[in-house]
């Protein structure tokens, strides 16, 4: 059963893509570059400091991770709408929700979307397929016609999110975990937590 983040103010802090790549050298020069694992998103996380109340939120919060066992529902707090709509966030394009027709490489076709539906370079989007939710960050984009959009995303898009995902624009969702070890709470009044997440499948 997966969980939510504790309802508690927090800092600006954006997911970052973590890439596994392996470089080869013969003296100072890089010969080779090898993928060795798949990317993966990691966000660290900050609270803004805590009344005492929030701060048993939080508590309780770290308790139900239970070190990584449990799935947090990660939602990016600050780069929830497109860039084409900060200021308009209630715009209608958004609440519906599009269909992944196909995956094509990195590039991902989606209709069901209202037309005039504006994606660019840097947001944030997600696919959903059962369980599994996914993190992507479009690379190219447009206006959708036709009720159909065809984007470019990072990272690749993994084997479990297939063919008629929900694909969400508004309020991305991501399957992420506490890296164990990371949590961390001062204690003093009004105590500002920190916490590492890191992307799992589900």
């Amino acid at each position: 059963m997966a969980i939510a983040l504790p309802a508690v103010g927090f800092q600006h802090a954006y997911p970052q893509l973590v890439e596994s790549v392996s470089v080869s050298r013969s003296g100072t020069k890089a010969m080779a570059f090898v993928e060795y694992a798949d990317a993966y998103w990691s966000i660290q996380m900050r609270t803004k400091p805590l009344k005492a109340s929030e701060r048993l939120l939080v508590e309780a919060f770290k308790d139900a991770c239970r070190g990584g066992l449990t799935t947090v529902l990660y939602t990016p707090k600050h780069m929830c709408v497109p860039r084409a709509y900060w200021g308009d966030a209630g715009n209608a394009a958004l609440a519906n929700a599009g269909n992944l027709v196909s995956i094509t490489g990195n590039q991902l076709a989606i209709n069901s979307v209202d037309n005039g539906l504006t994606l660019g370079p840097g947001d944030l989007i997600s696919a959903t397929t059962g369980d599994y939710n996914s993190l992507f960050r479009i690379q190219s984009g447009g206006m959708a016609a036709g009720n159909a959009i065809t984007v470019t995303v990072e990272p690749a898009v993994p084997a479990y999110i297939t063919a008629s995902a929900v694909i969400a624009f508004k309020n991305p969702v991501a399957n992420m975990r506490l890296m164990p070890g990371s949590f961390s709470i001062p204690d003093e009044p009004k105590p500002v937590a920190t916490f590492t997440l890191v992307e799992i499948p589900k």
